[in-house]
């Protein structure tokens, strides 16, 4: 209960042995490949302000972990998406397995730590009071999964090796807004796929339209992953700059002299309108 187990716990998949891949939670760390930018907030002077609890935040998994987010290890989710073993002597499979386990610690940061700690011990208490009239436990099972991408590992291996090319404001790395986009782009093909196109259900209201799908873009453990992720990485916003004084005065002077070379009254009025705008 206190450790982090893989969703495929003890159970045998297709042709490989039962997983056996559990952890304590704060051994569950990032790829050593793992270079992934992190915001880190600062004040004017650029001293790092964040208090002793938040300096691991995203470094490593917490107990109780895969009781709130959907967990499947490295070698699983490897499996997954190759349909074989990991070799660790390829570069290819070392950043893949760099890409899943960010990704995971990712999903499991889209939860802040008091809520996992609270659904920790929400989920003990139950089974101390089944235990007092021997009732077992009703939880449904956590896995195993099929060997199959069923919640976006894929894309959000994709969104991460974007994140890594140089972007607009960065040199170093791309926008949470800018990545995101693949997503999108997966969803629409999805939907124009023959799976997406005879699955696709559609709940109508008066007012609302809701389209029920099985994308795995729009898993919970996705929107898991995309709220984490955006988390680390933060939002450099840049707002537009107002235009400076001296430029108005500037624009203002040059309309005011054909405003004034402007003989039709219809045209005038036109004029008029566009400062106004201004």
């Amino acid at each position: 209960m206190s450790g982090l187990f893989c969703a495929n716990f003890a159970h045998c998949r297709l042709h490989w042995p039962a997983c056996h891949n559990v952890w304590h939670g704060r051994c569950y760390t990032p790829h050593p490949l793992d270079w992934f930018y992190h915001h880190v907030i600062t004040d004017e002077d650029g001293f790092d302000w964040r208090p002793e609890t938040d300096l691991m935040r995203y470094r490593e998994a917490r107990a109780g972990d895969h009781l709130l987010t959907s967990f499947q290890c490295n070698e699983c989710s490897f499996r997954n998406l190759q349909h074989w073993d990991p070799l660790p002597t390829l570069p290819k499979d070392n950043l893949l397995l760099c890409c899943i386990r960010r990704a995971n610690l990712d999903a499991m940061w889209g939860r802040e730590s008091s809520t996992v700690d609270a659904n920790l011990r929400g989920i003990k208490h139950l089974i101390r009071q089944w235990l007092k009239v021997d009732l077992p436990p009703t939880f449904p099972s956590l896995g195993p999964f099929p060997v199959h991408d069923l919640l976006g590992m894929g894309v959000t291996v994709a969104m991460l090796l974007k994140s890594l090319e140089p972007g607009k404001y960065n040199a170093v790395y791309q926008q949470f807004e800018t990545v995101r986009k693949l997503r999108a782009a997966y969803s629409n093909a999805y939907m124009a796929s023959t799976q997406g196109a005879t699955s696709l259900r559609t709940v109508c209201g008066d007012r609302a339209k809701h389209h029920l799908t099985f994308s795995p873009t729009q898993s919970v453990w996705f929107e898991r992953f995309a709220q984490g992720c955006i988390q680390r990485m933060g939002q450099d916003v840049r707002q537009d700059w107002a235009i400076p004084l001296a430029a108005m005065h500037g624009l203002m002077a040059i309309l005011e002299e054909e405003f004034l070379q402007v003989e039709h009254v219809r045209h005038k009025i036109l004029w008029l309108v566009l400062v106004l705008m201004l």
